[in-house]
Formats: structure tokens, C-alpha cells, sequence
């Protein structure tokens, strides 16, 4: 488990780019959720 401290340490000391992460990850789940052709090859 001390990778996942050092994980959430190294994202206490980055919050920016944190945020930006999760950011386009639920921007990513939010697309495929409302597109889902996009996913299945638009049929």
C-alpha cells in the first residue's frame, strides 16, 4: 500500500494537474455515456 500514499501524496502536491486528469477522464465517461455509436463504431 505505500505506492498508494505516494500516489495521493504526489496528488496533494499537484492538485492542478489532478483535477485536470479527472477532469477529462469523467469528460471521456460523460461522451461515451451520451454517444455510445461512438464506442460501437457508429452503427
Amino acid at each position: 500500500m505505500a505506492w498508494h500514499k505516494d500516489i495521493l501524496r504526489w496528488q496533494a502536491d499537484n492538485p492542478t494537474i489532478t483535477w485536470i486528469f479527472w477532469i477529462l477522464v469523467w469528460a471521456l465517461v460523460f461522451y461515451l455515456l451520451f454517444h455510445p455509436g461512438a464506442l460501437a463504431g457508429s452503427i
